[in-house]
């Protein structure tokens, strides 16, 4: 049984390619995608009109790299669940720390990526074509671009800019070491690329060249989201790039590169205008019918033909769909479970034990199983079946209240550490009083121990210990239930120097490409 498709996209480039040329991408709506006849490439991108059907092709390759596919599976790896009986070794290897370069997780994020970088190339190239053609155009040609037009590709390069920088820092994110600037010069980065040619075979670049890359396209995606948004005074689309995901992109780009002061003052702007919410039932809303409100930052359009991400799956399905028990494959630890105070509505939401474990054939009850992910059901095909689909999100305000607060701990700034974490404090638990740290160290301590309750399953933990030099330590975390749960990866301990902590080039890349062969992870 497996909840979760593996799709190892063999030759994803060439495929992305032939459906960005087909036919029918041309509604103006994000749930409209390629299907039809496929048409020669000269003659694929000739006009605005052309540009406009071919940027929600960037949103189409954008959100899988971002998907339940690629973030789920790096949760595996963390503390705080244990495999039941029933988990089938589904994502197991991530879960034992036994994944190796062939595995389909540490495959699929690597060749979403790519494809979607080389959608990006090509958009971008056929793009800055069209411009140069109308440059060339007299005044008074039919076929010129209005004022209005021009303005509006001119954005979607941007957008193209900044979707670039967003899935090259997912790359470096997973495939390389934490940065050092002390040694960023010598480590291994990402296969960089700004050109359109699916033989290449690039070498790694370093791990500054990589962040200099990045923070290019972040630059110029930034500035024409800005100038679009802002300066002509155009209102920002719901479910599009904006100037807050550059710096929502921003902010994490600092704070992953060791710049502490202006992590901190990028993170704490986007921090003072969220409002953060303080009610169980809101919170409740938020997660599970992927409502705006305050908190989601940006997510990707989802409908009932696009666009749905299955993220709880492996926690809360029910396999005879009639509402009277869950069988998941992986459950909260009761060491989680007790971080959270009684009256914490994360704890509320997250976890339920609403209705029996079924292990097996047998039904257990009072244990709770994890709810955060429970199916939006706007996107269920049938109503009485619950698919557990949801939008995928990718940024979220409270991740970035606590960035400001580790960012100012970092920085040896105690007021601004304690700030922020008590504006997360306060808002999660009703009725909490904060009392301030006294030294640096608590206060990160506790930043850290709000980072694992708050992004639980997120897809963040394994980069957090990382950044911090932390070990991933299950040690003492016992079970809820030992009868429910397999021996196997349940204490495991591994060391912050371990070289997993680092996922492996893929064996498709190591094969199909000589260039990188003394440049591998492990």
């Amino acid at each position: 049984r497996d909840r979760y498709k593996t799709n190892y996209m063999k030759n994803i480039m060439k495929v992305a390619l032939l459906m960005l040329l087909a036919g029918s991408i041309a509604s103006c709506n994000l749930d409209k995608y390629p299907d039809g006849d496929a048409i020669p490439e000269e003659q694929a991108f000739t006009t605005f009109k052309d540009a406009g059907q071919f940027r929600l092709s960037l949103y189409y390759f954008a959100r899988q790299c971002f998907s339940s596919y690629t973030v789920i599976p790096v949760n595996m790896q963390a503390e705080g669940i244990n495999a039941t009986l029933d988990y089938g070794n589904q994502m197991g290897f991530q879960y034992t720390w036994t994944f190796a370069d062939n595995d389909g997780y540490v495959e699929q994020l690597w060749t979403y990526c790519y494809g979607g970088i080389y959608q990006i190339n090509y958009f971008i190239q056929k793009a800055n074509e069209l411009i140069e053609r109308d440059n060339s155009l007299e005044e008074g040609n039919e076929n010129k671009m209005t004022e209005s037009e021009r303005e509006q590709l001119n954005l979607y390069i941007g957008e193209a800019r900044l979707f670039r920088a967003m899935i090259n820092h997912q790359l470096a994110t997973f495939y390389c070491k934490d940065y050092n600037p002390e040694t960023a010069k010598t480590d291994w980065g990402i296969i960089l690329t700004d050109k359109v040619d699916v033989n290449a075979r690039n070498k790694r670049s370093t791990l500054f060249d990589t962040y200099d890359f990045i923070n290019k396209d972040l630059t110029a995606g930034k500035e024409a989201l800005e100038r679009y948004y802002n300066e002509l005074g155009n209102p920002t689309q719901y479910y599009y790039l904006s100037p807050l995901t550059a710096q929502c992109l921003e902010a994490k780009i600092l704070l992953h590169t060791d710049q502490y002061e202006a992590a901190a003052t990028a993170a704490a702007a986007i921090a003072d205008a969220s409002i953060l919410i303080n009610n169980a039932d809101a919170f409740a809303d938020m997660w599970k019918n992927n409502t705006n409100g305050t908190e989601i930052l940006f997510q990707f359009y989802a409908s009932l033909n696009e666009g749905r991400s299955q993220y709880g799956s492996m926690f809360c399905e029910d396999p005879y769909n009639d509402g009277k028990q869950v069988q998941p494959l992986y459950l909260p630890s009761a060491w989680l479970l007790n971080l959270y105070a009684s009256n914490d509505i994360r704890s509320q939401v997250y976890f339920r034990s609403d209705v029996p474990i079924l292990s097996g054939t047998t039904l257990y009850t009072g244990v709770k199983y994890i709810a955060k992910y429970p199916g939006n059901p706007a996107l269920n095909t049938t109503a009485t079946t619950n698919e557990l689909m949801q939008n995928v999100v990718v940024y979220r305000s409270a991740d970035f209240v606590l960035m400001a607060a580790e960012a100012y701990a970092q920085a040896n700034n105690l007021d601004g550490a304690n700030k922020y974490l008590e504006k997360l404090l306060t808002a999660r638990i009703p009725g909490y009083t904060y009392t301030p740290y006294a030294s640096i160290d608590e206060v990160f301590a506790a930043i850290k121990q709000e980072r694992l309750k708050e992004m639980f399953m997120e897809g963040n933990r394994i980069a957090d210990l990382k950044r911090w030099g932390d070990a991933m330590d299950r040690t003492g975390q016992d079970p809820q239930a030992s009868s429910l749960v397999v021996t196997t990866g349940l204490y495991l301990n591994i060391p912050a120097t371990d070289y997993r902590f680092v996922w492996p080039i893929p064996q498709s890349e190591k094969t199909s490409n000589p260039n990188i062969s003394d440049q591998l992870n492990w």
